[in-house]
């Protein structure tokens, strides 16, 4: 998910599941982590892989205020 100085706040879902709000781990999975590659770039990884984690993964933005 790519991010500029328009957004303020960023998230990561998996299905229903919030996995993580800016910095904020909600997962409790401890296979899921927040990379921090780029300052306008918000990346999660999951180690070990396995079929329960198929489905979509959505990077949800909010700028100025509007999702």
């Amino acid at each position: 998910c790519n991010v500029d100085n328009k957004v303020s706040r960023v998230a990561w879902l998996n299905r229903t599941t919030i996995l993580f709000t800016g910095n904020e781990k909600w997962s409790l999975d401890p296979r899921v982590v927040l990379l921090n590659t780029a300052v306008t770039e918000y990346s999660i990884k999951i180690l070990n892989v396995n079929l329960y984690d198929e489905g979509p993964y959505v990077c949800s933005i909010l700028t100025n205020k509007k999702p």
